[in-house]
This record gives structure tokens, sequence and C-alpha cells, in this order.
């Protein structure tokens, strides 16, 4: 019995050692200390939005709130040049506006993991398979264009 108890305190220190390291590695898109710096992580997460870039999957409604919280904080942070020089009402809605952009951006960001275990056809094993979101977001477009034209031509027919 206290060779399980054993077994299971290091497996547990093992997991809670791995979600620390997990955390660490968040990388959030906006993080606004100075006038300066949010400057340029605007313009950086605005050109990203485009065809191409990091954050080329979020949909119309999400980049004009992205756009919307942005405009917010440069009007907040242009009475003063860094975050600790807010009032705190003012500070609390920069923090708002921020962590509404980290979560939209958080969840198209075309750089983002997911994994999944699948079974191969015919076997019971199942493998982990990894991609990144933007390569999930293309191949779903690919799909839904290739069935698209293929009902407009006839070759695939709906009932």
């Amino acid at each position: 019995m206290k060779g399980i108890a054993k077994v299971f305190v290091v497996a547990l220190g093992f997991a809670l050692s791995f979600a620390a390291v997990a955390a660490e590695k968040l990388d959030p898109a906006l993080q606004a200390t100075t006038k300066e710096k949010f400057d340029d992580q605007a313009a950086a997460i605005r050109s990203q939005m485009k065809a191409g870039g990091r954050w080329e999957f979020v949909d119309a409604g999400e980049r004009d709130t992205v756009e919307k919280r942005l405009d917010e904080i440069t009007a907040l942070m242009a009475s003063s040049s860094e975050v600790g020089e807010l009032p705190g009402g003012d500070k609390a809605k920069l923090l708002e506006a921020q962590e509404e952009v980290n979560a939209i951006l958080t969840k198209k960001d075309g750089r983002r993991l997911i994994c999944q275990n699948v079974a191969p056809t015919g076997s019971n094993r199942k493998q982990k398979t990894c991609t990144t979101f933007a390569e999930r977001e293309r191949e779903r477009r690919e799909s839904q264009n290739y069935l698209r034209n293929e009902v407009r031509q006839g070759g695939l027919r709906t009932n």
C-alpha cells in the first residue's frame, strides 16, 4: 500500500511540475506595460490579422472586437506612458480589454498545436497526431470549397 502511495505522490509531482513548465510557455499576444511597447504590439497584431499572418483566421466580428479593444487601450494609455501610472479604474479597464484581446487571439492562433489520439483505419491502437490550428483551418476551408464546387458542377448530389 505504501508503494502505491509513493508512486502516486511521485506521479503527482511530475504532473504538477509539467503543468508549471507548460504555464511558463504561454505567450500572450498583448502585454501592455508601456505606451511604446503597446503601440508596437498593437501594430504587430493588426498586421498579423491579415491573410498569411499568425491570426489570419480571426473572423470579422472578432476582428472588430480586437480593433475596438486596441483603440480603447490606446485611449487609456494616451494620458500616461506606463500602466502603473494609470488610476485604478482605468487600469482595470485596460486589463479587461487586454484579456479579451488575448482570449480571442489565443483561440485563433495559427501556431496553436492541437493534438488528438486517433485510431487509424483497421487498428484499435490509437496514435497521437498533432497539427496546428492554421493547418486544420486551411484543410477545413479547402474541403468546404471542394464540396461547394462539386455540388455546383453536379458531381455530388444533395438530397
